[in-house]
């Protein structure tokens, strides 16, 4: 359950009474203090099993190379993502550092329309050399939606709108079913041959771009956004001090206006090839990316280095040595995930208690949240540097999340608001709530791959979402924020977000852990044909972490931070 931003009495306030409040304080201290405790006891003990495991077998697993000899001395490279990023950052780094001094230079010294082309030209250079020439498929495919814009009399909304989708989407499904499509017609030489990443790779995250710039042009060729978003932007602007000093939050940039004459195919490749956001996201619309573009000389974001992109990139340095360090005693991918070791993760389960067992299961969640937690900062930052802000993904640390609805909508945070603008909201919003939470659960699952076990995730998280609406709902209303006070509702609260986050573990390993085939036994194991004792033992591990997510949240209330999740 989480806490809405109602007019109720602050939990901590001098209004509570003095014996509740102090009850409630050193309630949420004792809880915070004992979660801190607890992670990191369980989180060492973890990693000297992971290590032992590996000492067993002289490190000799598939995965396990030679790390630092001040960690241990090896790491755990078996998830391919990271490991060709890991490989690569400070190339990736290099040309991201060279992006930004060209940008500025020419920021100060040339037009705007030098500036586009710039974009152009690194961006496209920077395609080929991921996709070489299988490329040529992409920029078809671009010219046949742009045809689409040029035609849009000729079909109407409606219709422009349902053609869009279904040539997206049939594009999704051909690419991946036939790997990009074939180029073995073309007499060229093999490395032009061998893209080092297929476009259709990619292509997920340019599905969502153009279907973003075709429904920003339909409301415009509609005229129905001009009015209503300058009237959001100066009710924005009268609370919010950022705007009014020329820094547009994320809140403005959802409602600032572009014109038609906008929506150009020039505009088109930029917003599609802008480098920073070409790989990996963060998720930009194209009104807010292309108004940023139009304007950075009005944008405050635009200041080379300012305090806030400071604090960010030490953030990101942080992150990178945490995740090396998980990598060097926790080694949760080679004997779990990695299918070439599928007979150490058998030892692994037979020789460890049930509990250690779902503690490796929750890590491998915790090294998917630090990997892409980084990438997703890296590629902001260096949009950020530019002068192209945009929204920020995990928002939350995946040791404060206890409910789907909040997690859901921190995690990928630029794609939820994508998906809130371009489908639940044209879906008919919270009219049709839960047929437009399944439609939408659904596409995000084949739109991440055409995989059976990720229709399962979603319909996992689908089903759970359901009752946990319902109940936040209620409890959630100003006339029950009083049980609040009360120490049997705090404890049972915390113990039900527990088993929330039980099924979250479940959903998310089902979809990008062991998958739903080894799943099964994996669950009989943990829970030893699912004994209600056992089940409670693991619940009541969250327990702590539960109660201490709610301080948190309560403190964000009391100090005036807004956050839906």
């Amino acid at each position: 359950m989480e806490y809405k931003n109602v007019k109720t009495e602050d939990t901590f306030s001098s209004k509570s009474t003095v014996g509740n409040k102090k009850i409630i304080f050193f309630e949420y201290i004792f809880y915070t203090i004992i979660s801190i405790i607890m992670a990191a006891y369980y989180t060492i003990n973890l990693g000297i099993i992971c290590y032992k495991l590996a000492e067993k077998y002289d490190f000799n697993l598939d995965g396990l190379t030679k790390g630092y000899s001040f960690l241990g001395g090896y790491r755990d490279l078996s998830d391919f993502q990271w490991k060709y990023y890991r490989e690569n950052i400070g190339l990736i780094l290099v040309f991201a550092s060279l992006f930004v001094l060209i940008g500025k230079a020419i920021k100060s010294y040339s037009s705007k329309s030098a500036l586009k082309y710039f974009y152009l030209v690194f961006g496209l250079n920077y395609a080929f050399f991921l996709h070489r020439l299988k490329m040529i498929y992409l920029i078809i495919v671009l010219l046949i939606s742009y045809s689409l814009c040029i035609n849009y009399s000729t079909f109407g909304k409606n219709y422009f709108i349902a053609l869009t989708w279904i040539f997206c989407i049939f594009v999704k499904i051909t690419s991946e079913i036939w790997d990009g499509y074939s180029i073995d017609f073309l007499n060229v030489p093999e490395f032009l041959r061998n893209p080092l990443l297929g476009w259709n790779g990619v292509f997920g995250l340019n599905m969502l771009k153009i279907i973003s710039f075709n429904m920003e042009f339909s409301n415009v060729a509609e005229k129905c956004t001009k009015n209503n978003n300058l009237t959001s932007i100066e009710k924005i602007k009268e609370h919010c001090k950022d705007c009014n000093k020329r820094k547009f939050c994320l809140t403005a940039l959802k409602f600032v206006y572009v014109k038609e004459a906008d929506f150009t195919f020039l505009n088109l490749l930029i917003y599609i090839f802008y480098p920073p956001f070409y790989f990996s996201g963060p998720t930009i619309m194209f009104h807010s990316f292309i108004f940023q573009v139009n304007n950075y000389d009005i944008n405050e974001h635009n200041n080379s280095f300012d305090r806030n992109k400071i604090i960010y990139f030490i953030r990101c340095i942080c992150i990178f040595i945490t995740l090396e360090i998980f990598n060097h005693f926790i080694f949760v991918n080679a004997i779990m995930t990695n299918k070439y070791n599928s007979w150490i993760f058998e030892e692994y389960r037979n020789n460890n208690s049930y509990f250690n067992y779902f503690f490796l299961a929750f890590n491998n969640l915790v090294f998917i949240f630090l990997k892409f937690s980084l990438i997703w900062k890296v590629s902001r930052f260096w949009g950020w540097a530019d002068g192209i802000y945009s929204e920020e993904n995990m928002n939350r640390c995946i040791y404060n999340n206890y409910n789907f609805e909040g997690f859901w909508r921190q995690w990928h945070r630029s794609y939820n608001v994508w998906l809130i603008r371009y489908m639940y909201i044209p879906l008919g919003g919270k009219d049709k709530k839960l047929l437009n939470t399944f439609i939408i659960f659904s596409f995000v699952a084949l739109w991440h791959d055409l995989k059976f076990n990720l229709l399962l995730w979603a319909w996992t998280i689908y089903i759970s979402l359901i009752p946990e609406i319902i109940i936040k709902s209620y409890f959630n209303r100003e006339e029950n924020q009083y049980l609040n006070n009360y120490m049997w509702f705090r404890y049972l609260k915390s113990w039900f977000s527990s088993v929330v986050i039980i099924l979250m573990i479940i959903a998310n390993l089902i979809g990008f852990g062991i998958g739903n085939k080894e799943l099964v036994d994996a669950l009989l194991n943990l829970f030893k044909l699912t004994t209600p004792v056992r089940f409670i033992k693991i619940s009541m591990f969250f327990f702590p972490f539960t109660f201490a997510m709610f301080y948190v949240r309560e403190l964000e209330r009391i100090n005036g931070i807004k956050k839906n999740f």
